[in-house]
């Protein structure tokens, strides 16, 4: 399940399977509204938690129990990597995934890690240089995402967004060529 949330640490987007899974309806997880499906024990430190990282500005994982629509809770692992734009001065948020922890492990309690984090440091000629690149960045990473999620009927939605980002990066380089040929 995927969700991103805005640099200030409200929660901007919770996919459909997460719903459905808790029962809540849209926009219910919105904000800090996810928080109503953690249990009640593990609800205060899966929020310090998050609000923490959103405060330093890290990357963080959390295991908790996450309320079914049914009632019962299930263990999840939450993990986020932090997202920032390019020349790495301005975060803009996370995009994070939940995930199922296998039924076979006992005795887990509830837990919480922040994760140093460091922007990386644009390397080569597919450094993220321009907003567009960082979109571009993010649309990919959402798309394999996706398919390793097995939300294959998502694909050919990011697919298309893919290929409008592909335009305006095209005329974006079609523009700066024109630019420097001026003398």
């Amino acid at each position: 399940m995927i969700w991103l949330a805005d640099a200030r640490g409200q929660t901007k987007y919770i996919c459909a399977e997460w719903y459905t899974f808790t029962g809540l309806q849209p926009p219910e997880g919105l904000g800090f509204g996810w928080t109503a499906a953690v249990h009640p024990d593990d609800r205060d430190l899966m929020e310090k938690t998050f609000r923490q990282a959103c405060e330093i500005r890290c990357d963080f994982a959390l295991q908790y129990r996450l309320r079914r629509r049914d009632g019962a809770y299930l263990w999840v692992s939450d993990s986020a990597a932090s997202s920032w734009l390019p020349g790495h001065k301005t975060f803009v948020g996370y995009i994070g995934q939940i995930s199922s922890i296998p039924r076979k492990r006992t005795g887990l309690i509830a837990k919480a890690e922040l994760h140093a984090s460091q922007p990386g440091i644009p390397a080569g000629e597919f450094a993220a240089a321009t907003i567009i690149d960082a979109i571009a960045d993010h649309v990919l990473m959402a798309r394999a995402l996706a398919v390793a999620s097995g939300l294959n009927h998502l694909v050919p939605t990011v697919d298309n967004l893919l290929t409008e980002v592909g335009r305006d990066l095209a005329q974006q380089e079609v523009s700066s060529e024109t630019a420097s040929n001026i003398h």
